[in-house]
């Protein structure tokens, strides 16, 4: 293979994918967006590192 054909196949398997998560996906809620700093909000940390505290 040479290197515009391994470019090529990359960049189309790249938009394929590309063009498959925008076709299976909804568009995100950009109004339901959790506070970004969340003093006394009642929001919790979810998702992160910091959410993972230890439970003992």
């Amino acid at each position: 293979m040479t290197r515009r054909l391994t470019a090529a196949t990359v960049a189309a398997f790249v938009a394929g994918l590309l063009a498959f998560d925008l076709a299976a996906s909804e568009p995100p809620d950009i109004y339901d967006q959790p506070p970004v700093i969340a003093l006394g909000s009642g929001g919790v940390a979810a998702g992160a590192h910091c959410a993972s505290l230890p439970t003992q």
